[in-house]
C-alpha cells in the first residue's frame, strides 16, 4: 500500500501509507507536535476507516473494516490515532508479529481531508515509528511508496513524487527489491511498481555501512516478513514471475539500501503490470 506526503490544506495529503501490524499498542504516546492515541474498539476503528483511510486509498490498496478489526482484536494490526475535536482524524497502522528483530510494515499513514498539512504527516509519521520502535524493537520498520515514475499523481490520493519525498525527509531508504503490493485476498490484483523503504532500521541487521546510513541490511528478516505477507493477504505462496523475482532478490544474505536519489538503480515489481503489458500466458500473477 502507500502513504501521502505533507501539502497544503487543500491538497491531498501525501502522508497516507499502507500495511498490517503487531502486538497491541501502547496506552498512550504523547510526542512533540502529536497525541497518539491507541485505536483498539470497534467504533474507533471504524471512525478511522470511513473518515480517515478510506478517502485517502484506492479500494485496491484498501483492507477491509473487518479486516481491520479482526486484526488488531488479534494482535497482528495495531492503530494509532490523532483526535480533534473528539474526532479522529489522522492515523497510522502497522502490521508484523512484533517480535524484537523483526520486520513490522507501515501499512496505512493518512489524514482525513480537510486536516491536511500544517506538519501533522511528519509528526505523526515520527511519533508512529517510535513508539512502535521502542514498544516492539523491530529489526526493520517498512513502509510502500508508489514508484513515482509509474504512478501518476491524482486529487484523491496525493503526489508518489511528494510521497517520496516527504519519506526521504524522514530518513526513509529504499531496498533493492522488485516489490509489489499482494492482493488483499486470493483473487484480488496485486498494485506493482511499489517501493518498500525503510524507516528504522536496527543495529544488529545492518550488514554494510555505517549504522545511522546503511548500505546493506541483513536479508533474513526481509525473507521472512515478504514470505508471511505474500501468504498471509493471498492465501498461498504463488510461483509466477513476479514472486519468484521478488523473493530471488532476498534470497541472499543481505540486501542492499539505496538513497531515494538514486531511484533507478531499484528494480521495478511487476513493471510489464505497471507499463500495461499483459501477463505472459500461463505464468500471471
Amino acid at each position: 500500500m502507500t502513504t501521502e506526503p505533507e501539502q497544503p490544506p487543500t491538497a491531498p495529503d501525501p502522508t497516507s501509507a499502507t500495511t498490517t501490524g503487531p502486538g497491541a499498542a501502547p496506552e498512550r504516546a504523547d510526542r512533540p507536535g502529536v497525541d497518539l492515541e491507541p485505536l483498539v474498539t470497534a467504533a474507533d476503528l471504524e471512525e478511522l476507516h470511513r473518515d480517515v483511510l478510506s478517502p485517502s486509498f484506492p479500494p485496491e490498496e484498501l483492507e477491509s473494516l473487518e479486516s481491520l478489526v479482526e486484526g488488531c482484536a488479534q494482535g497482528g494490526t495495531r492503530a494509532l490515532g490523532v483526535r480533534r475535536d473528539g474526532r479522529v482524524v489522522a492515523g497510522a497502522v502497522a502490521a508484523g508479529s512484533g517480535t524484537p528483530g523483526e520486520a513490522m510494515l507501515l501499512v496505512y499513514l493518512a489524514i482525513a481531508p480537510g486536516q491536511r498539512g500544517g506538519g501533522i504527516g511528519g509528526a505523526l509519521l515520527d511519533a508512529a515509528v517510535q513508539t512502535w520502535v521502542a514498544e516492539s524493537s523491530p529489526g526493520l520498520l517498512l513502509a510502500e511508496v508508489e514508484h513515482p515514475a509509474h504512478h501518476e499523481a491524482s486529487e484523491a490520493h496525493g503526489d508518489p513524487a511528494a510521497r517520496l519525498r516527504f519519506y526521504a525527509r524522514h530518513g526513509a531508504r529504499l531496498l533493492a527489491v522488485p516489490y509489489f503490493q499482494p492482493g488483499l485476498g486470493a483473487t484480488a490484483a496485486r498494485v506493482p511498481a511499489l517501493l518498500l523503504t525503510t524507516l528504522h532500521v536496527a543495529p544488529e541487521v545492518v550488514v554494510e555501512g555505517p549504522l545511522d546510513a546503511p548500505t546493506a541490511v541483513d536479508a533474513g528478516p526481509l525473507r521472512d516478513f515478504l514470505t508471511s505477507y505474500l501468504v498471509g493477504s493471498e492465501g498461498s505462496l504463488r510461483d509466477d514471475a513476479d514472486t519468484r523475482a521478488l523473493l530471488d532478490a532476498v534470497g541472499g544474505p543481505s540486501v542492499a539500501l539505496v538513497d531515494p536519489s538514486d531511484l533507478a538503480s531499484v528494480p521495478v515489481g511487476m513493471a510489464w503490470a505497471a507499463a500495461g503489458a499483459h501477463v505472459p500466458e500461463g505464468d500471471g500473477a
